[in-house]
């Protein structure tokens, strides 16, 4: 006797040859470290640091990569301004407590009203 194979294979699942869109990478966004700085630095540049912050995920999330990496480098920047005005304030305290300038800064301050209490 003898076999025949006639068996024909079934046929292969139809392939996708799309490209799939792979978003890039999540950019950082800032947003507790520019809360710190708000709280312990400078708040007026910590604030606009989590304005922009606060919208770096949500445009990512819609697809909006660019924009999104631009907020990230701008809410960046304002919380590095935040946290070097901080730094600068703090020098300026330390140089005059250092100098001994510190008295006699503080006496102009009272001299001139800027405290505003009359002694």
């Amino acid at each position: 006797m003898e076999y025949q194979n006639n068996t024909t294979l079934p046929p292969l699942p139809p392939q996708d040859t799309r490209e799939y869109d792979i978003p890039p990478l999540k950019p950082r966004n800032w947003l507790w470290q520019s809360i710190v700085a708000t709280i312990l630095c400078c708040i007026p540049l910590g604030i606009v640091g989590i304005i922009y912050a606060a919208k770096v995920d949500s445009l990512y999330f819609n697809g909006k990569y660019e924009e999104s990496e631009r907020m990230s480098r701008k809410a960046r920047m304002w919380t590095l301004a935040s946290v070097g005005a901080a730094l600068l304030y703090v020098i300026f305290w330390i140089i005059l407590f250092a100098t001994g300038n510190l008295p006699e800064y503080m006496e102009n301050i009272i001299e001139r009203g800027a405290s505003g209490y009359n002694f």
